[in-house]
C-alpha cells in the first residue's frame, strides 16, 4: 500500500475510535510499526501514547489520555467489538468517570479503570481498580463505558477522596438528576464513619455532611426555598385577586380538579411566568386552598376585607418587587388607578362553581491495586 493507501484504512478505523488508532489495530489491518513510523514522522500520525495514534485531520478528542488509556486495555480489539462490561475490557471510574460526567472538581492526575480481575500496567498515569460491576452501574458516555454517577460516588467514598470535592459531585449530580438521592443515602451510609460521623448517622446525614462541606446544597432544599417564595407568591395573588377564595368554597361533591384550578391560575396569572412555573407554586397553594376549606372566622374576615376596596393595598402590591410587573388586562384595569373600583376577574378566567366534572387528584467490594 502506498501512503495514500495507508491513510485510507487507518481512517476508516479511526472514524468510530474518536480518530485514535492502536499500533495492533494498525497491524491488524495490514500496517507494519515501519509504515506507522513513517506516516508519523511526516506528520500523517501523531503518537498520543505508547502504541496509540490520532490522525490530526480528525482533531484532537476531549479526554484524549482516558480514551488513549482505555484503547490500550485491549490493542487489538477495535471500539465495536468491545461491549460494555467485556470481561477483558474496563470501565472508566472514580475521578476519571467525574471528568467524563462533567461531575464536580475533584482532581484526576491519573486515568482510573475498574477491571473484573486483577491486572497490571506499566504505563505511569494509569491506575487499575479490580472490582466486578453490575451492567446497570455502568453507562455510555462519548463512547466509552462508565460507571453511574451513584457507582462513581461510592466509588470516591470507599477510596476515601477528600469529602468536600466529594460533596461538590453529589450536589451536582443531584441538579442533574443523575442520582436518586434516598438510593445513593442507602448505598453509603457504611462509610458515614469513615468521614467523622457518629455510628448513629444515616446515609442522608453523611450527604448532608458532604455537600455542606462543599459549600453545596442539594435540590431538595432549593425546592424549599422555592416552596416558600411560592407561598408568598400564593398571599399576594389572593390579595389581588380575592375571587380566587372561591375555590374553596365549591360544595365538596363538586369541587375542581387541582389540575382545573392550575389552569385557572396560569389563566388569571397572564404574563406572570416566574410564579406559574415556581417549584413551590403547586404546592403553596393547595396548601393555603386547604387552610381556605377549614372553618376559621378571623380567616374569612380577613377575607372579607380583602374583598372590599382598598386603594393604599392596591398600590403596596404594585410596588412589591416580588412580582413582576402584571401586563393581563385584567390585572392592568385593577391597578389603572388607586381609586377607581376593583375590577373582577373574568368569569372565564376561572373554574365554574357548578361543575359536574367527578373530583380527580391528580456496592461492590473493591481490592486494593
Amino acid at each position: 500500500m502506498d501512503r495514500a493507501e495507508q491513510l485510507v484504512v487507518l481512517s476508516g478505523a479511526a472514524a468510530d475510535q474518536w480518530g485514535l488508532v492502536t499500533a495492533a489495530q494498525a497491524k491488524e489491518l495490514g500496517l507494519n510499526a515501519v509504515q506507522l513510523l513513517r506516516l508519523a514522522e511526516a506528520g500523517l500520525l501523531e503518537n498520543v501514547s505508547r502504541g496509540v495514534y490520532l490522525l490530526p485531520a480528525s482533531g484532537i478528542p476531549r479526554h484524549v489520555e482516558i480514551k488513549a488509556a482505555w484503547l490500550r486495555l485491549q490493542p487489538k480489539a477495535f471500539v465495536w467489538d468491545r461491549p460494555a462490561g467485556h470481561p477483558d475490557s474496563g470501565v472508566i471510574s472514580h475521578a476519571s468517570a467525574c471528568q467524563l460526567h462533567e461531575l464536580g472538581d475533584i482532581p484526576a492526575p491519573d486515568v482510573e479503570i475498574t477491571v473484573p480481575r486483577r491486572r497490571t500496567t506499566t504505563e505511569p498515569f494509569v491506575r487499575l481498580r479490580t472490582a466486578m460491576l453490575d451492567p446497570a452501574e455502568i453507562t455510555i458516555v462519548e463512547g466509552l463505558p462508565v460507571t453511574t454517577a451513584t457507582r462513581t460516588i461510592t466509588d470516591l467514598l470507599q477510596a476515601k477522596a477528600d469529602g468536600g470535592h466529594i460533596g461538590g459531585v453529589i450536589a451536582e449530580a443531584a441538579r442533574r438528576d443523575l442520582i436518586i438521592p434516598d438510593d445513593l443515602a442507602a448505598r453509603v451510609e457504611v462509610y458515614a464513619r469513615k468521614y467523622g460521623l457518629k455510628t448513629t448517622a444515616t446515609g442522608r446525614d453523611l450527604i448532608d455532611h458532604l455537600v455542606e462541606q462543599a459549600g453545596e446544597s442539594l435540590r431538595r432544599r432549593e425546592v424549599a426555598r422555592a416552596s416558600r417564595e411560592g407561598f408568598d407568591a400564593a398571599v399576594h395573588l389572593i390579595a389581588e385577586h380575592p375571587s380566587l377564595a372561591a375555590l374553596a368554597h365549591s360544595r365538596p361533591e363538586r369541587q375542581r380538579t387541582w389540575r382545573e384550578a392550575q389552569d385557572a391560575v396560569a389563566a388569571l396569572l397572564g404574563t406572570y411566568p416566574h410564579v406559574t412555573a415556581s417549584a413551590g407554586l403547586d404546592r403553596t397553594l393547595q396548601a393555603a386552598i386547604a387552610k381556605l376549606n377549614v372553618p376559621n372566622p378571623g380567616l374569612q374576615a380577613a377575607i372579607a376585607k380583602l374583598n372590599m376596596p382598598n386603594p393604599g393595598l392596591q398600590a403596596a402590591i404594585r410596588n412589591a418587587t416580588a412580582l413582576p410587573q402584571v401586563t393581563s388586562k385584567a390585572a392592568l384595569d385593577s391597578g389603572a388607578s388607586s381609586t377607581a373600583p376593583r375590577q373582577q376577574a373574568p368569569a372565564s378566567a376561572l373554574p365554574r362553581s357548578h361543575d359536574s366534572d367527578p373530583d380527580e387528584r391528580s456496592v461492590e467490594t473493591e481490592t486494593n491495586d
